[in-house]
């Protein structure tokens, strides 16, 4: 952000939160600006991006706000000083829409504390999400937000042309199966969208859960699938067998905090690795898309995840992306 932007946009949060801006820390992603007040209980973030719609944007804000009465751990959204949950201005003929949310307490959980009850703890937490979502569901609640197939269909129009004719069959493949699953109530509603492990910090057994940009309407193993790749590409089993460590090591113990909370048919476990593989390709069009834009040369980390994808299984995949990484280190 240039100086005369940040001093611009200081005048509007200062007018609309009473916070200045210059003692705050800017960090920018690629549809928004997160601003970080150290030692304060709440952070900003202001999205200038034209592709989700003011109505989107409050629908998301009410159910975070929703949420936060059944985990108090959600990073609910504040109200500005005029008592609203989301604010507009204009700048240079460029229009910026703002929020305050409560900020997360504790830390980013490395890898090696990745214990047993920190996955009852998460599936805790995400149980409880989707629990809330069925329930809203079945009284006849709808949120104004996309499905993640429509957001999926959406990178695959931008980056299509950028995959290999292996790859584009495989994703065609892998996204055709998860279109014909039903939305049956009770395994499909409003979800995280994002769900891992950078977008939540951990303090002691407590997740304190953030970022709901992406929430949307998809299958719960879709969240799930998410956490769980999120955690093999953080290292989490390196070197063993991808389906062992999570069978064994991982999943029995996210399954008992999420079951605390939702159970899902046992015949819907079954499509894990389905939605473990949409997920990669959901990652492998993002990539692409980047690529496109130019931001960055991803090459190594676009190899990762093809590799994956094309695998016979999505286990195998990641048993041979970690026994060749092991290797290389050596």
């Amino acid at each position: 952000m240039d100086e005369q932007l940040k001093q611009s946009i200081g005048k509007y949060l200062e007018d609309l939160y009473g916070v200045d801006i210059n003692d705050g820390v800017i960090h920018f992603s690629t549809q928004n600006y997160a601003i970080i007040f150290p030692g304060s209980p709440y952070m900003i973030r202001i999205s200038m991006t034209p592709r989700k719609s003011r109505q989107e944007i409050v629908s998301e804000l009410m159910w975070v706000d929703d949420l936060k009465q059944f985990k108090q751990t959600i990073c609910e959204p504040n109200i500005s000083k005029k008592g609203r949950l989301l604010e507009e201005f204009e700048i240079d003929g460029v229009t910026y829409r703002t929020s305050m949310f409560r900020t997360a307490r504790g830390n980013v959980q490395e890898v090696v504390n990745f214990t047993p009850m920190f996955f009852v703890c998460v599936g805790d937490l995400l149980g409880t999400i989707h629990h809330v979502s069925t329930e809203e569901r079945s009284l006849g609640m709808h949120y104004k937000r996309r499905t993640q197939l429509e957001q999926f269909r959406e990178q695959k129009e931008v980056a299509w042309d950028r995959l290999s004719p292996e790859i584009q069959e495989r994703v065609s493949a892998v996204e055709k199966a998860v279109s014909e699953l039903p939305d049956t109530l009770g395994t499909y509603g409003l979800c995280h969208g994002d769900f891992h492990a950078n977008n939540f910090f951990v303090e002691a057994n407590n997740v304190w859960l953030f970022d709901f940009d992406g929430c949307c309407y998809a299958n719960y193993l879709y969240d799930i699938a998410s956490f769980i790749s999120s955690s093999f590409l953080q290292g989490f089993g390196f070197g063993r067998d991808a389906r062992t460590v999570l069978e064994e090591e991982l999943l029995p113990h996210f399954r008992y905090g999420y079951e605390l909370n939702h159970k899902l048919p046992e015949e819907l476990w079954d499509l894990l690795p389905l939605f473990l593989a949409y997920r990669v390709a959901y990652t492998v069009l993002m990539l692409a898309m980047i690529e496109n834009y130019g931001l960055g040369d991803i090459q190594q980390m676009k190899q990762y995840f093809n590799d994956l994808l094309l695998a016979d299984n999505i286990l195998n995949g990641i048993t041979a992306a970690n026994a060749r990484a092991a290797a290389a280190a050596v």
